[in-house]
């Protein structure tokens, strides 16, 4: 188990449903059992715009007690921008499930690969006390919003001279921040985050090798390393 999860959290419930309603994460507002599967979270939502990400499905699937939800892709499109709570008639709230589900699913070391975009952020407030942009989401930036965006980036310094602010863009908060951290167990979550992304990795490096090498025998690739002397033979 991840450390620092407790009952709080991702109380063991029945089912998925019960979990989401008693998670801390979640009001006792939420209107997940008066779901109608209207659509309006889906509808409204940016994400759901550009990825297969469905809210309304998710929630279904929830209430369903699938838990396949769990290892979906789909519960990691989310960007927590709320507009699926704001439109829902009954005072859903997709998004605090998926944060539920999120939680639930990195218990059980699914989809902790997700999170190391965001270990640089909590190193970097760790020792600096400020927020960062991770390396990964600068290049994304400068791909997706353009030079204009680079050139402020560049003229950053000089442009907060100009508007008469101060040029220093990193708070100096006399290691308080780091001390939180500490207590909060955040480095303790950090390095078994580190721990089965690692794991996962040489899992995935193994099948590869492993998948070379069937791709390479005969017994495994029929159609890779024989040759048919008749009718061309048809894969199966």
């Amino acid at each position: 188990m991840i450390p620092y999860v407790n009952e709080y959290d991702t109380p063991e419930c029945n089912t998925l449903a019960e979990t989401a309603k008693k998670s801390v994460r979640t009001p006792a507002s939420l209107g997940l059992d008066r779901c109608i599967q209207c659509g309006a979270c889906t509808a409204s939502c940016p994400a759901a715009r550009f990825t297969d990400y469905n809210p309304r499905q998710i929630v279904k699937k929830v209430l369903e007690n699938d838990r396949s939800v769990l290892e979906s892709e789909m519960i990691w499109s989310c960007f927590y921008c709320y507009s699926c709570n704001l439109r829902c008639p009954r005072n859903n709230s997709p998004v605090t499930i998926v944060q539920v589900l999120r939680q639930m699913a990195i218990n059980h070391g699914i989809g902790v690969e997700k999170l190391v975009y965001f270990l640089e952020i909590g190193e970097y407030l760790a020792e600096k006390g400020a927020s960062k942009v991770p390396g990964a989401g600068i290049k994304n930036m400068e791909r997706d919003l353009g030079e204009r965006w680079i050139r402020i980036k560049k003229n950053l310094e000089s442009t907060r001279v100009e508007l008469g602010l101060s040029s220093r863009d990193v708070r100096n908060t006399h290691g308080e921040v780091q001390a939180i951290l500490e207590a909060t167990g955040y480095f303790e979550r950090e390095k078994w985050f580190k721990a089965k992304i690692q794991e996962k990795r040489s899992h995935q490096l193994l099948k590869n090798k492993c998948i070379k090498k069937e791709n390479k025998s005969g017994d495994f690739g029929f159609e890779s390393d024989r040759e048919y002397p008749g009718q061309p033979a048809f894969t199966i």
